[in-house]
């Protein structure tokens, strides 16, 4: 039997129903430290699923484990299936009520405040469950927020389409579902037990994973629950943080990727718990040092807030359009971790990386080097600064991390062979990247602003001018080596706008143009008709403006 056997045998657990649970609870609350509100369409699809698989038939939510102080309850796990089952009983009661019938008992057993969420949360989530209020999705503040409203409405929606039977019964299914509740009254033992609990629904993070066994590792290494009820305090406020900097960075970076980041510039250590059990072993003050990881960690989070909270600046927008070829990631959070985020050097350096990053999509290279340059200049090894990573990246995005990269100047004239000698450029991983910064060059020449988001990039493909599978023609063979693949005849497009282009003649498309909203289409739809002249002259001004644009010549 192992120990965390041993304390559930020994504490108080109840197999209970939501029901009573709600019924006799003061206070349930999400502490701080934990994660926000993070299931998404498939989870609530299958936690829906299974409650209406049950057909009259017990059903079993799982374990859920608190941390009781006084009159509150604190949630240690289970808070993604609390949360979504207030959510949906919330989504019962505004269909009810819709059609006249008692919804009473619901709105005063669930919809209260005796649950509340994270306070970042705490005020939408009241809206959409006791006052069914919801705000647009893009006017939420956090990925949570706009999680909770997604859910709510996701519920709302399926319960419109079906029969009150079916809605009773999910009801009392729900209600009804059997719970094994923990009641442990010691941080030690919460985090002791958390540390082989299961999430349903998500698995653990490896954060979460870590988060849980270091916490339980500085009881077992402190002098006294007081000294590790301090740290432990401590560590909290930082997993807080860092947890609502998740929040701001989803989307640009993700939480493992500032794991391994921050696992490798404070500990030369992978992000992962082996590592970190490793790494722990050999520390001579074990307190210490965890404490210092979630402190490292929250601050390099933070600088990653930082970045995201700058995105519309074109330098760092361009970044995390190019894509990650390499690791540019890395090198911007030590920038923005140290504070060096202005002058020349700071500016040359954004631009490097996402030139380096656009040589790297033509061809087939697998080095990355910018995590040894980032870790170095991160702790100042042997002087090196910001103007040496400078120099490092400008080497880099001209010849190569390797020097065979660079024979017969294939790496550095990558860009101009490219544009200059190749006849296939539709390829949406390099293609749709040019067309946007050369919409973007238009957008700025006439002062209409460039283009920067990252959401609005990623909904545009790449379309052929001059149709791949035309139905009205026939074309030769040197039209089809030499020209329909050319970057003249692609060109941007929504993935709704491709549909209704799909395969029509120019003619047709140049009707449909019109009604495009991109500067660059202008040159497209001006033109009477589209043949391998038109194609040859927008193919030399994209290129002339590719060549221009990737130059590092003044960098």
């Amino acid at each position: 039997m192992n120990s965390t056997q041993n304390i559930l045998q020994a504490k108080n657990i109840f197999t209970e129903n939501i029901q009573t649970l709600f019924t006799n609870a003061e206070n349930i609350r999400i502490p701080e430290y934990q994660r926000a509100y993070s299931w998404e369409r498939k989870q609530c699809s299958q936690f829906l699923d299974d409650l209406l698989e049950q057909r009259g038939k017990r059903y079993y939510l799982g374990q859920f484990l608190f941390e009781k102080v006084d009159n509150t309850l604190y949630i240690i796990d289970g808070q993604q299936r609390l949360t979504t089952t207030i959510l949906l009983l919330s989504a019962i009661a505004k269909i009810k009520n819709k059609k006249g019938k008692e919804v009473s008992k619901i709105q005063s057993t669930y919809l209260t405040d005796v649950f509340r969420t994270i306070g970042d949360d705490q005020i939408v989530f009241k809206q959409i469950t006791q006052r069914h209020l919801m705000s647009k999705k893009d006017d939420t503040d956090t990925i949570s927020q706009r999680r909770l409203i997604e859910a709510f409405s996701y519920f709302e929606q399926y319960l419109l389409d079906v029969d009150e039977f079916t809605i009773d019964a999910v009801q009392q299914t729900l209600e009804e579902a059997v719970i094994s509740t923990f009641f442990i009254c010691s941080k030690v033992e919460a985090t002791q037990v958390f540390e082989y609990q299961n999430n349903r629904g998500k698995d653990l993070s490896r954060f979460e994973i870590i988060k849980a066994y270091l916490m339980h590792q500085v009881y077992i290494q402190s002098e006294n629950v007081r000294q590790a009820n301090s740290i432990i305090a401590d560590i909290q406020t930082a997993v807080a943080s860092t947890y609502r900097y998740f929040e701001v960075t989803e989307g640009y970076f993700t939480e493992s990727e500032l794991l391994d980041y921050s696992s490798s510039l404070f500990y030369s250590i992978n992000g992962n718990i082996e590592s970190i059990k490793e790494k722990l072993i050999h520390e001579s003050d074990k307190l210490e040092w965890i404490k210092g990881f979630f402190e490292n960690f929250a601050g390099l989070s933070l600088s990653a807030k930082s970045i995201v909270k700058n995105k519309a600046h074109i330098e760092i927008a361009n970044l995390f359009l190019v894509g990650n070829e390499v690791k540019w990631q890395l090198v911007l959070l030590t920038l923005f971790y140290k504070g060096e985020t202005s002058g020349d050097f700071y500016t040359k350096i954004l631009k490097l990386l996402e030139v380096l990053c656009f040589k790297l999509k033509l061809g087939d290279y697998r080095s990355d080097h910018l995590p040894t340059y980032a870790k170095n200049y991160f702790s100042g090894k042997d002087g090196y600064d910001i103007e040496r990573l400078y120099q490092d990246i400008k080497k880099a995005t001209e010849i190569g991390f390797n020097w065979y990269w660079n024979d017969q100047d294939r790496f550095k004239n990558i860009i101009h062979h490219y544009f200059g000698n190749g006849k296939w450029h539709y390829d949406p991983n390099t293609i749709k990247f040019v067309l946007w910064q050369y919409e973007n060059a238009i957008r700025i020449a006439n002062k209409s602003g460039a283009l920067l988001d990252k959401e609005q990039y990623e909904g545009y493909t790449i379309e052929h001018i001059k149709p791949q599978n035309p139905k009205e023609e026939q074309y030769t063979e040197d039209f089809r080596n030499n020209f329909l693949h050319l970057a003249g005849n692609l060109a941007l497009l929504t993935v709704n706008q491709n549909s209704k282009f799909s395969n029509k003649s120019f003619e047709k498309k140049r009707e449909l143009f019109q009604d495009t909203a991109l500067s660059s289409y202008t040159e497209i739809r001006e033109k009477i008709q589209w043949t391998e002249q038109e194609i040859a002259e927008r193919h030399q001004k994209i290129s002339a403006f590719t060549k221009s644009y990737f130059d590092t010549a003044g960098l």
